[in-house]
């Protein structure tokens, strides 16, 4: 056998090895680490339907305001936690809850704070 069909045969039979060696799932390298059953994501938006500039938050924020987020026109919770926005910083006044998958098209106005339950 030539040596270039060495090497080749060498390597699908280590990489026959390390598939065998993973969890059998469509994604093997997720099934072994623990579930994010924490993980919180809520993107927001300058415009509604999902327009204009956007960024993710992952934390919740005490002062939306400090990075630049006082007018949020849409936001959709890709998270697992549910996203409460605040009328005022620090998690004061009238308060609007995004839960997990939901979006919310049309925000219509300023956020003070954003805190994730």
């Amino acid at each position: 056998m030539p040596i270039g069909r060495t090497a080749a045969a060498v390597a699908a039979a280590a990489a026959l090895t390390l598939v065998s060696a993973l969890p059998a799932s469509a994604d093997g390298y997720r099934a072994a680490t623990p579930p994010e059953a924490g993980r919180a994501k809520v993107n927001v938006y300058t415009h509604p339907s999902f327009h204009g500039r956007y960024t993710a938050f992952t934390h919740s924020m005490p002062k939306l305001a400090a990075g630049g987020w006082d007018d949020i026109g849409s936001a959709r919770n890709t998270g697992r936690r549910t996203a409460v926005f605040y009328q005022y910083a620090n998690y004061r006044g009238a308060s609007f809850s995004l839960a997990p998958g939901k979006s919310e098209p049309h925000f219509g106005g300023t956020s003070g704070s954003l805190r994730f339950r």
